[in-house]
């Protein structure tokens, strides 16, 4: 009888005792693992060998090893986990899935199993099973991880107890450590830990994103978190992306005491001697952030621009924000801001402006002086240098050329400020040659009163020594041509020379003028003088 040689190998044999109780043949291309944590997966029982064959020794390669088991070990978890626990980002509660202390046992197997746990990276990333303290399930695919607040190999931290206590309330997750193994070199490497701000402050933002994290006002426990926000180095490599994550986070007080996020809007610290009236106007116009000088960023950073916020002088603020929108500002508001740079801002401002260096108090004193910030009688925002003094009589004689100031800037203090920033305070020569013109032509209401209002302003003026400036040779070379000064109609007196006669007639309102040029004018105590010369 022909005795068969004992098989090199068990493949092909039906020698395989799985935990399912059957015996199989051995496969070489569906081997099964040889573990220890069969009872886990009770829908998979045929893909292991059963626990009392495990005492045996035996060849490792006839079973799944690190290298070949990566297939099996996917089809394993896939019989056993609910198909809501696979996805790139999965947050469920895990009492929804997972009866009893099974998770606490799947845990035991992925940190002892050699198998398991060598591809537990992968498994974490594909399967939610990051159980936290509050029962739910994470993924490390998901962008909201864990926060860990201990490991077993570490001591405690009492210095971040209260900072624990404050994320709790905001809704972070803390990972179960009773039930996975924080140490595990994955977990700990992907999930944030207390002691490190900056991964912290990323988890804040992810959470943020979820929950819309907010604060009151006053409320103690952003003051605990901002101080311990505060240990990360902003202004190194890393400490550059966790400026870009804290400004997404309303940790930050605006001028208007509330707490916002900086985002990538402009941010800048609102200067001292500021006026605030209407700047919730302009603001939105400008989409800028401005921050209250002594606001929660100070207890972050020394410097306002470790966190790409600038600080701007108060010149700055109202040249390149507060003017270009002095029109949305409601009247009251414009008057506060007038009030608040006579009596605060000017003078100091002004007498900066002649130094050196001093650019932007040359540019507030300029732009002053140029922006439409009162409103005349025809409701239409005008400069200051388009008013005029009401208490110089040429310049009220002729209100549609030169605007009449409001009655609630009409007082000393207004107008000596004013005058400083382009008041007309007085006709220069230009006004006055016009105004001649208009008179010359008749086209003023009251001739006879405005010519010798006329008459009266360059006469005193010319007289007046201490009048500055004095008018040019130009000026008066043009105005001595012009017929504007009102005389007595000689014509009907037959023994003056036609010389001397007034140079122009006209007729307003069926009353006939008189007009003569300055030069062929003579004050009425020496008339008599000249016609009898004459």
């Amino acid at each position: 009888e022909k005795q068969m040689e004992f098989p090199s190998s068990p493949f092909g044999c039906p020698l395989l005792l799985t935990a399912d109780s059957m015996l199989r043949v051995f496969d070489e291309k569906s081997k099964v693992f040889a573990s220890e944590y069969s009872e886990n997966f009770q829908s998979s029982l045929e893909k292991f060998l059963r626990h009392d064959m495990l005492e045996l020794n035996y060849v490792k390669s006839y079973f799944l090893t690190t290298e070949d088991s990566k297939e099996a070990l996917c089809s394993v978890l896939n019989d056993e986990m609910p198909e809501e626990l696979c996805g790139c980002e999965v947050v469920v509660q895990a009492n929804q899935y997972f009866v009893g202390d099974w998770l606490k046992k799947l845990w035991d197997c992925l940190r002892n199993d050699p198998i398991f746990c060598h591809h537990l990276p992968f498994i974490l990333e594909n399967w939610a099973l990051l159980l936290t303290e509050e029962n739910e399930l994470y993924s490390l695919k998901s962008s909201l991880l864990p926060l860990i607040s201990v490991l077993r190999s570490e001591s405690t931290y009492p210095q971040y107890s209260a900072v624990i206590e404050v994320l709790k309330r905001l809704g972070m997750p803390f990972l179960n450590q009773a039930v996975v193994e924080a140490d595990q070199e994955c977990v700990k490497g992907k999930c944030p830990h207390i002691t490190s701000c900056h991964e912290t402050l990323l988890n804040l933002v992810h959470l943020h994103t979820k929950i819309d994290i907010s604060f009151k006002q006053g409320d103690p426990s952003l003051d605990t978190l901002i101080g311990y926000l505060s240990e990360i180095h902003f202004r190194s490599c890393e400490g550059h992306q966790s400026v870009t994550r804290i400004r997404q986070l309303p940790f930050f007080e605006d001028v208007n005491g509330q707490l916002t996020a900086l985002g990538d809007k402009k941010t800048f610290v609102w200067p001292y001697n500021v006026d605030d009236s209407g700047h919730d106007r302009w603001m939105k116009t400008e989409n800028v952030i401005f921050l209250k000088m002594q606001g929660s960023w100070k207890k972050l950073v020394s410097s306002p621009s470790d966190l790409r916020v600038e600080e701007l002088s108060s010149e700055d603020v109202y040249v390149k924000f507060i003017f270009p929108h002095f029109k949305l500002l409601s009247k009251e508001e414009r008057y506060k801001q007038l009030q608040h740079i006579r009596d605060i801002l000017f003078s100091p401002i002004k007498a900066r402006s002649g130094m050196i260096g001093e650019s932007s108090a040359r540019n507030f004193v300029n732009a002053l002086k140029n922006v439409p910030c009162i409103e005349g009688d025809d409701a239409i925002l005008r400069p200051v240098s388009d008013f005029c003094n009401p208490k110089d009589l040429v310049l009220k004689a002729f209100p549609h050329y030169f605007h009449k100031l409001p009655n609630d800037f009409i007082y000393v203090g207004w107008i000596k400020f004013f005058s400083k920033i382009g008041l007309k305070k007085f006709p220069t020569e230009r006004d006055l040659l016009m105004l001649c013109r208009d008179v010359a032509d008749g086209k003023v209401n009251d001739l006879r009163a405005t010519s010798s209002l006329l008459l009266d302003n360059i006469l005193n003026r010319l007289t007046d020594k201490q009048f500055s400036p004095e008018f040019s040779n130009y000026f008066l070379s043009k105005v001595s041509e012009i017929s504007f000064v009102l005389a007595a109609d000689l014509s009907h007196l037959t023994w003056v020379l036609p010389a001397a006669s007034p140079s122009k007639h006209i007729s307003i309102d069926g009353e006939q003028f008189a007009l003569t040029k300055l030069h062929g004018a003579a004050t009425a105590c020496h008339s008599s003088l000249l016609w009898t010369v004459r």
